[in-house]
């Protein structure tokens, strides 16, 4: 059987408790969009798998800083 990956994306501060329910990686909110790809990105290339990601243009317009 495949495992499935599990990622945690909250605002609550509980990384060790969430790592140790299976969780892949624990993201607390706020984070930066890069840091859920990067973690997407690091996941799928240790397994094998070719990656991309596509952003549309409307999100880079809405976050040019």
């Amino acid at each position: 059987m495949n495992e499935i990956p599990v990622f945690v994306s909250t605002a609550l501060d509980e990384r060790e408790k969430g790592i140790s329910l299976g969780a892949k990686d624990y993201l607390v909110k706020p984070y930066k969009p890069s840091q859920l790809s990067k973690v997407i990105m690091h996941t799928l290339l240790s397994n094998g798998k070719q990656v991309q990601f596509l952003v549309p243009q409307a999100f880079h317009e809405e976050n040019k800083d």
